[in-house]
């Protein structure tokens, strides 16, 4: 639990140059709700060593930890729970009561969450598939959800195979009966002979794919997206949301998914990142406001709700 030093008052987002993100002003309302005197800022850090300096820090009382740091700051930390030494991936930092860094991940919750949202009917227990776009530190998170949706088979589609085989690795350290099986597409033939999955979720940033290994992936992503056969109740969901409707989104709107943005993600981790920090939560009404400040907040971004032409 969060030391109780008066000097602890700043909390951060530590992401790379040129993010951004939509939370602070709903952990600011949650401070309030708490009663402590508490702030969030994005922490804008173009080396690792920066965002270390910054939660060493005599006022840092957390951190949330996005792109490209959830892999590369677990060495640097004094403690990390079960969660990120399975996952291989941590997005949540406290300060303990002596001072030191402990960190656990809190991704795999809002984006278990989010693909749960609105379910209107309990899904199969068995045969469920779950895939994955990309391979970075945000993936370790979707395959964890996934695999905790009851998927034993999560098709991974990724330009770069040398990460897929880390991402395999990293899932060796699951204990065995939740272990899933993790099968890289790599072509469009290959995507043909397997089944379309129940969800889908995308872990890379917005970007037009230029080189032939990244419109390979676009390739058999749009494969599975254009199944017939489709699970009821799929859908897909992108952890990114700068902007909200991104290209991997607008794609599975196309091709008649449910599409489920980023923003979920982001909103059903809130009250949970809080209890590490303070040992306390808000109320169910204290969360209803945080959710509203934080979709007013995207819709003032204008990296994440660009405006319209003409408007």
């Amino acid at each position: 639990m969060q030391n109780a030093s008066t000097q602890r008052n700043r909390l951060f987002i530590a992401g790379a140059p040129g993010g951004g993100s939509i939370a602070p002003p709903a952990h600011d309302f949650i401070a309030q709700c708490l009663k402590r005197d508490w702030k969030m800022t994005f922490l804008e850090g173009s080396t690792l060593q920066e965002v270390m300096d910054a939660f060493h820090a005599p006022d840092f009382a957390g951190g949330v930890v996005t792109m490209p740091y959830k892999k590369t700051i677990i060495p640097c930390l004094d403690h990390v729970d079960n969660l990120v030494v399975q996952l291989g991936a941590c997005n949540h930092v406290s300060v303990t009561d002596d001072g030191t860094l402990s960190g656990t991940n809190t991704d795999w919750i809002g984006v278990k969450k989010a693909l749960l949202q609105e379910e209107r009917a309990t899904h199969p227990a068995q045969g469920l598939k779950g895939m994955v776009v990309g391979a970075g530190g945000a993936s370790r998170a979707a395959v964890y959800a996934l695999t905790e949706l009851g998927c034993k088979d999560v098709y991974v589609i990724n330009r770069d195979a040398g990460e897929v085989q880390e991402l395999f690795e990293d899932v060796q350290n699951y204990e065995c009966p939740n272990r899933p099986h993790i099968i890289h597409v790599q072509t469009v033939q290959q995507a043909q002979t397997l089944s379309c999955p129940n969800w889908v979720v995308s872990t890379v940033p917005d970007f037009e794919p230029r080189t032939p290994a990244e419109i390979q992936a676009r390739s058999v992503y749009t494969e599975f997206l254009a199944k017939k056969e489709r699970p009821p109740q799929a859908r897909m969901l992108d952890m990114c949301y700068h902007p909200l409707l991104t290209r991997t989104l607008q794609l599975a709107k196309q091709y008649g998914w449910f599409a489920v943005d980023g923003i979920q993600v982001v909103g059903h981790q809130l009250k949970e990142q809080w209890r590490p920090w303070t040992g306390e939560e808000i109320n169910k009404q204290q969360e209803e406001v945080a959710w509203k400040i934080l979709r007013e907040s995207a819709c003032s971004d204008s990296t994440v709700t660009p405006a319209r032409a003409g408007v």
